[in-house]
């Protein structure tokens, strides 16, 4: 099912004067691009939405990867069982910019050209733990995109929003920094909703690792040895309680999606069945768990990566993320059917605004984070960010008054 909106309601729009000082600092962009006509499509089936989209979401799997698995998933079982099997109210706006031209070229080259183009996504989506966050993911890189004409057509898509569902629904936003602060601030005032006061859900740097990569930050050389006593695998059966604890202070560590020793037990028996949770053991005890729960056609996410508190300081986290990288690259994962998993081109995620962990994620070979974001001088003398694709500051802010789901 789809909906049409060509012409939405003007809506407040303003810039808040920090984030004027963060636009002012950007480097500067030839030709910024500026939303015109965009039209808004509505897409309440994952099958429809996937089909429309097409090719224009494979080329950005990396920068999808909170929306494109979870669609992927969700198609799959519309398919088997039928639309009736799915949670309702859950759909995916997508904004498109009018073709370039109005030529009739016939070839398929112009043909391309002259198509409508995705400029981004909102989805509105739920999982067998609860209702997710609304995801916003943008296609084009930020700063090649007008801070004034992105300010504006966030204002129009808060407008939009208020039309399809109740704005208790909307407990918090996660997207690119930027646009999702502007999206936030007009969904705020459309929705009477308050901005959570305090620090943000989450801050986060977006990070991928490839198998050139991997092998580079390594030398070229395969893991070492584990010292005796010390496993890495995928989870098992019997880790189910060890792995459902861990995955309890993970989430305790981030308010407001906390669990319940029964909501944890949940998650570790679902993600333990369907072989998406990796553990290192030492003498046989969890120490620490790394979850890949997102995958598409060429990208892994990984989601989860925890150490209990005793065993940190020894390097299990690094080492399992580094197995799991590994896997996932190059496959030889043996599933509990007895094949060995497909590979993958890239392995993302999300990496905390921690100098610390990003050290860690820098060394396994991780793109753009810790000592690999590259900075340049301005000529005003500052140090800002090169941008690098798929490589962007992410951020999760949250709204009272509001049912809060879980992610």
């Amino acid at each position: 099912m789809m909906h049409y909106e060509q012409h939405p309601p003007q809506s407040h729009f303003y810039h808040h004067p920090q984030q004027m000082q963060q636009m002012q600092h950007q480097p500067p962009m030839p030709l910024l691009h500026e939303f015109t006509n965009t039209l808004f499509t509505v897409y309440s089936s994952p099958s429809l939405f996937l089909r429309a989209t097409g090719s224009q979401l494979d080329i950005h799997q990396r920068k999808l990867n909170v929306i494109l698995p979870h669609a992927l998933k969700l198609a799959e079982q519309e398919r088997k069982h039928g639309a009736h099997s799915l949670a309702p109210n859950q759909f995916w706006i997508c904004a498109w910019s009018p073709p370039t031209s109005s030529s009739s070229s016939s070839s398929t080259a112009a043909t391309t050209a002259n198509a409508p183009r995705l400029e981004y996504i909102l989805s509105c989506t739920e999982h067998h733990l609860g209702t997710y966050p609304l995801f916003l993911v943008h296609l084009r890189p930020i700063p090649s995109i007008s801070p004034k004409s992105l300010s504006h057509e966030m204002a129009r898509l808060a407008s939009y929003l208020s039309t399809l569902l109740p704005s208790t629904r909307v407990f918090s936003i996660y997207g690119q920094e930027l646009p999702t602060r502007l999206l936030c601030e007009h969904w705020s005032y459309v929705s009477g909703h308050r901005i959570v006061d305090g620090p943000a859900y989450y801050e986060a740097s977006s990070s991928y690792v490839t198998r050139e990569t991997l092998l580079a930050a390594n030398g070229g050389k395969k893991m070492a040895s584990l010292p005796v006593g010390h496993e890495m695998r995928l989870a098992r059966k019997e880790d189910m309680q060890s792995v459902a604890q861990l995955c309890m202070e993970f989430a305790a560590d981030s308010p407001p999606f906390t669990l319940t020793p029964a909501r944890a037990l949940q998650e570790s028996r679902y993600m333990i069945e369907h072989e998406l949770v990796y553990v290192y053991t030492i003498d046989r005890i969890v120490t620490t768990v790394v979850a890949v729960t997102r995958t598409s056609a060429t990208v892994a996410g990984m989601t989860k990566v925890y150490t209990a508190p005793k065993f940190r300081g020894r390097g299990c986290a690094e080492k399992l993320v580094a197995f799991v990288c590994e896997q996932k690259l190059f496959g030889g994962t043996v599933g509990k059917n007895g094949t060995k998993s497909s590979s993958f081109e890239s392995v993302v995620l999300f990496v905390g605004h921690t100098l610390a962990a990003a050290r860690v994620y820098h060394r396994v070979g991780f793109v753009g984070v810790g000592p690999g974001k590259k900075k340049v001088k301005t000529a005003m003398g500052t140090e800002v960010e090169v941008y690098t694709p798929d490589a962007e500051n992410w951020l999760e802010l949250g709204f009272e008054d509001t049912e809060i789901g879980h992610w």
